[in-house]
């Protein structure tokens, strides 16, 4: 069994006995009982990666200056698009992919020469997208898209709450997974937690909008004067956003809006998309 991770444009399938243990921006590092330490960088490239003129700093980032990449051929390789290269000749630890046509790279470098079921499970399943494409995340147990330009701040995964912050231009999208939630709660509804726990941290007064009782947006009030200022260069932003209870996995999500907003539209794939799901391992 396999499970999949999405981060900042990388998407992979590892197996279901290992985890990410580190999580950056271009950077994941992965590992497992017995297994090597897998890490892999990835992002744009100003042009199309050349093995030739850009492989030194690769190698020597891996600690494998003294290696070359060449060329890497496998009957699992055949179909795949984009190239893969491979160094040191002998035992292999470092791949590195293109992946399709984008000026983007992916090198993935073992602790271990990997087993080949290994290799191919990673290998066949890497794919990235550009910074100006929409972006899935699928990470431990939370799963959601970001808007194009979008770039990762921060991320925190502190047990019981995990966030991430992007920005986008002078906007800023936070996401927010707390749990348990039948604690958080405590028998309350969504709508009179959010005014008690959330709310008031925005020091301002907000307008709340249920959507039932597991889903309910928030928002600076409507007004002539707020809509003036919207479009003023130092208008220091508003606020909105929505929060889900995820009954079925226990959960709070909140998504958060500071700044500038964004269109309507994207607003709202961004928190449609928002869930959880079965933590990976």
């Amino acid at each position: 069994m396999t499970a999949s991770l999405g981060w900042d444009g990388l998407r992979v399938e590892i197996p279901a006995n290992m985890e990410p243990v580190i999580l950056d921006r271009g950077f994941v590092r992965i590992a497992g009982p017995d297994l090597p330490v897998l890490d892999l960088r990835f992002g744009p490239e100003k042009a199309p990666f050349d093995p030739d003129k850009d492989g030194s700093r690769l190698l020597k980032a891996s600690g494998i200056g003294d290696a070359r990449l060449a060329p890497f051929h496998a009957p699992w390789t055949e179909r795949l698009e984009g190239g893969i290269w491979a160094a040191p000749s002998a035992e292999a630890r470092l791949f590195v992919l293109r992946p399709r046509e984008t000026k983007g790279v992916v090198a993935a470098l073992f602790s271990a020469p990997p087993p080949t079921t290994l290799l191919r499970t990673i290998v066949v399943s890497l794919d990235w997208a550009p910074p100006d494409a929409w972006r899935s995340w699928c990470c431990y147990d939370l799963r959601f898209e970001t808007p194009p330009h979008a770039v990762l701040g921060t991320a925190s995964f502190r047990p019981g709450a995990f966030k991430l912050e992007f920005s986008l231009g002078r906007t800023t999208l936070i996401f927010e997974r707390l749990a348990p939630a039948s604690v958080l709660l405590a028998e309350t509804t969504l709508e009179t937690w959010l005014e008690k726990n959330v709310l008031r941290g925005h020091g301002r007064g907000l307008c709340i909008t249920s959507s039932g009782p597991a889903e309910a947006r928030f928002a600076d009030p409507a007004s002539p004067w707020r809509r003036i200022l919207a479009g003023l260069p130092f208008n220091p932003g508003q606020v909105r956003g929505g929060v889900r209870h995820d009954k079925a996995g226990n959960r709070i999500l909140i998504l958060t809006e500071r700044g500038r907003s964004i269109p309507a539209q994207d607003f709202d794939r961004t928190f449609s998309t928002y869930a959880t799901t079965a933590i990976q391992g």
